[in-house]
């Protein structure tokens, strides 16, 4: 393990040189790493990076994050109770055939991880990797592709149910003598009228300065549907800098939702493009702020062909001297007639300290659409907290009641019961007398 600051010419190099040569991913590899330097780390000169400055954690000493386990009770406060799911756990990026357990799948289906799928058809999964986004636009996503050597994989071929969802837990063991690096990737292909569910929980052992730069793309084929949750927990001085891209046929249904709940700096840069016809998209997100934990959601869906719909919706709440930007972008292509797309972005803010920074956009070069999009930024309701107050609930009750209501439009959405009810349980463990509404 060998550290790397901005100031080096090439950075990473030597734990690239120590990676397995002969693997499949070798050149695209080389490819990859080559291009992250060629952009360098992203500042805020770019538009994208605007109010997302990684000066402070470019400056430290960042080494790649070494091979390392954990024990079961690591994992046990983020495991899904009282629920049935494949479950696939990765420790600084690399499977740990000890803590998970994926039981018995559907015949056909593979839910397994990245250097297995490699050793055994390794042209179908490249042909995957990367089609999603145009990776080598951001120096990130360069540099997940230049160190991929494992992560989730799952494969569901056509016509079939994946009826449990899938449960991947990202660990990341933080070192207090370095901040480590690690880039998990997870592949989720989903073949013509096939449906899957995916959880991505991320994590870290300690309150270390390390980044965490995961990566995860969705290809659902025509009719297919997939269901994709990523919940963000990580530690006080977790840089999670995340990416997600999904593309679609025709027919076909993709739901994800983000939510930012722990980190120092949690960003998920997110594309979504809808390349056949009578394909939805529903992009969610929910952020919670505190300290001077700083949020970014950037958002880009692409309508490219008629008869699409999108649903973007964000919501972010914002107390201490937590900052947060929101930038959403929704693209119709010149043949994409008929497009109905809604994006909005709503903010509560908790503290006079708080700030966020909305940037809701439309990009059309169609005349037969319907896209609309709005921001919202206040503080909680006045006339509302009367209105409890007066019916003997306590002011910090009613305080908790209030934003429970404002977060929870977004959790009351998941499919998943088991994870919507996990879900409303740390929120309700976040908020002063928050459990009697339990």
């Amino acid at each position: 393990m060998s550290s790397t600051t901005m100031s080096d010419a090439r950075p990473f190099q030597d734990d690239f040189d120590a990676l397995d040569a002969s693997s499949p991913l070798a050149d695209l590899r080389r490819e990859a790493l080559d291009r992250f330097h060629e952009l360098g780390w992203p500042t805020t000169r770019s538009e994208a990076w605007r109010y997302t400055n990684l000066r402070p954690l470019t400056a430290s000493d960042l080494a790649l994050a070494p091979e390392a386990t954990v024990d079961a009770s690591v994992i046990e406060p983020y495991l899904i109770e009282d629920a049935q799911v494949h479950r696939i756990v990765f420790v600084n990026g690399r499977f740990d055939d000890g803590l998970s357990d994926i039981g018995s799948l559907p015949a056909g289906v593979t839910v397994g991880h990245l250097a297995d799928a490699l050793k055994g058809n390794a042209d179908a999964v490249m042909s995957h990797l990367g089609s999603t986004f145009d990776w080598k636009a951001d120096a990130l996503d360069a540099l997940n592709m230049a160190f991929i050597e494992d992560g989730l994989y799952i494969h569901v071929p056509a016509n079939t149910q994946l009826e449990q969802p899938v449960h991947v837990l990202h660990v990341t063991v933080t070192d207090p003598a370095a901040a480590v690096v690690t880039h998990p990737r997870t592949l989720i292909v989903v073949e013509d009228g096939s449906r899957a569910t995916c959880i991505e929980s991320c994590f870290g052992t300690g309150d270390d300065t390390c980044l965490v730069n995961p990566v995860t793309e969705i290809i659902a084929g025509h009719g297919a549907h997939v269901d994709h949750y990523r919940e963000v927990r990580e530690g006080q001085e977790t840089w999670h800098l995340g990416t997600l891209g999904v593309t679609q046929g025709n027919d076909g249904q993709v739901n994800s939702c983000c939510l930012a709940l722990d980190g120092k700096v949690i960003r998920n840069a997110m594309t979504g493009t809808m390349e056949g016809t009578d394909a939805m998209a529903n992009f969610r997100g929910l952020a919670w702020g505190t300290a001077d934990r700083h949020i970014d959601n950037f958002l880009r869906v692409n309508h490219m062909k008629p008869d699409c719909n999108s649903r973007e919706y964000f919501k972010y709440i914002l107390d201490d001297a937590s900052t947060a930007t929101f930038t959403g972008r929704i693209y119709v292509e010149q043949d994409a007639q008929k497009t109905d797309a809604v994006q909005t972005n709503r903010n509560l803010l908790l503290n006079e300290k708080a700030r966020v920074y909305t940037r809701p956009q439309l990009e059309i070069f169609a005349d037969d659409v319907k896209c609309t999009h709005g921001a919202t930024i206040g503080r909680l309701d006045e006339d509302a907290r009367f209105y409890l107050e007066a019916r003997g609930i306590g002011r910090e009750a009613a305080n908790s009641l209030l934003i429970f209501a404002f977060a929870n439009e977004v959790i009351e959405d998941i499919a998943f019961e088991a994870l919507r009810s996990r879900l409303e349980t740390i929120l309700l463990d976040r908020l002063p007398d928050g459990g009697m509404f339990r």
